[in-house]
């Protein structure tokens, strides 16, 4: 839990957990609340439509669960599924407080919590918007339930309630923004820092970072080395311009191979490249490399109408608990057994 309340700082998804289990702990204090107020005043009608209220809950958050745990995070579902949670929340609401006491519902606080659910994906607008849609239920559900509505203690609680209302709405769209608008400058800001500006991929001050960390987590991942073969000739040749478009191209290829989940590339430096495959299998290393090196020597390179190519060299260790200086100058050494070899090739350390 403690890790997931850390998270929920700068995920959606994680806040969004926290949302999925709070929803289930509301359900069960509803059953509760209901069932204590049903035995002081049996009414039939009531009871059937909370026990359809409970079972539709129950459904949809079973499924809203299930596509927030099981679906990638971007795709369809799992959009309508976390976007579309406030939505039943705000039905399951205007249902509910009618059933559990009116304007003296003790679940009539849920309805700040739910403009909060709203704000964080429609800020401001979402905020005054949900902010107003609960007035006009408190509304309603006041005026149906409250006789001498021009009391003046019954006018008071009303004002107070709807201000209060406006109020969460309005000031927690203005702290969700200002916070969402830090976090994502504070992104750029990062994200500035750790790639390299010319290939996107992530820099040699990253590379160092993650490196350092997964080898004193004792995590398990293979090191890879790799270049361009004759890079200063191509650069001699077709210039600095068409140089930097082959460095940014290559950085493409690696970068469209290496599967996200399993590995991380860097650029190393100049026309050197760095990648972290964290897998066990060293079939799986050897597929991954073939690809990119298959790749490259493939991939034609335009230049005033003529097309050249590249090939790159490669050189792979499975780290054994070195520092990271240490597994870096063993890697390094065997890519320049590569080169030495022929280029065009890959070289392995203590495979299998």
């Amino acid at each position: 839990m403690k890790v997931l309340l850390k998270s929920a700082y700068h995920s959606d998804h994680a806040l969004e957990i926290i949302f999925s289990s709070l929803r289930w702990l509301f359900l069960v204090l509803s059953i509760v609340v209901f069932t204590f107020q049903y035995i002081e005043n049996p009414v039939h009608l009531k009871l059937n439509i909370f026990i359809a209220l409970v079972v539709f809950g129950f459904m949809y958050m079973g499924i809203s669960d299930f596509y927030l745990h099981k679906s990638p995070k971007g795709s369809r579902a799992y959009t309508l599924m976390t976007k579309g949670g406030p939505f039943f929340d705000f039905i399951a609401f205007s249902a509910l407080i009618p059933l559990t006491g009116g304007i003296e519902s003790p679940l009539f606080p849920l309805a700040y919590l739910i403009i909060l659910h709203i704000v964080v994906y429609w800020r401001l607008l979402g905020g005054l918007v949900a902010a107003s849609l609960f007035s006009v239920i408190y509304s309603i559900t006041f005026f149906v339930q409250v006789s001498d509505f021009f009391s003046l203690h019954n006018l008071t609680n009303y004002v107070s309630q709807v201000f209060f209302l406006l109020m969460i709405g309005a000031l927690g769209g203005i702290i969700v923004s200002r916070e969402r608008k830090y976090h994502s400058e504070k992104h750029m800001l990062v994200e500035a820092a750790n790639r390299d500006y010319l290939t996107n991929l992530l820099n040699h001050r990253s590379f160092q970072e993650h490196l350092r960390k997964d080898l004193e987590k004792g995590v398990d991942f293979h090191l890879v080395l790799t270049d361009i073969d004759k890079f200063k000739c191509i650069n001699d040749k077709y210039g600095h311009v068409m140089g930097d478009e082959v460095l940014r191209q290559i950085g493409a290829i690696i970068h469209s191979i290496i599967p996200v989940k399993t590995g991380k590339a860097f650029r190393y430096g100049g026309e050197e490249f760095a990648i972290l495959l964290y897998t066990n299998d060293q079939n799986e290393v050897n597929k991954l490399l073939v690809e990119i090196k298959q790749t490259v020597s493939n991939h034609n390179f335009f230049f005033e109408g003529k097309t050249f190519s590249v090939t790159m060299s490669f050189g792979s260790c499975k780290q054994k608990g070195e520092r990271p200086a240490q597994l870096v100058e063993k890697v390094d050494k065997l890519l320049y057994e590569a080169k030495d070899s022929g280029r065009n090739s890959i070289v392995y350390s203590d495979v299998g």
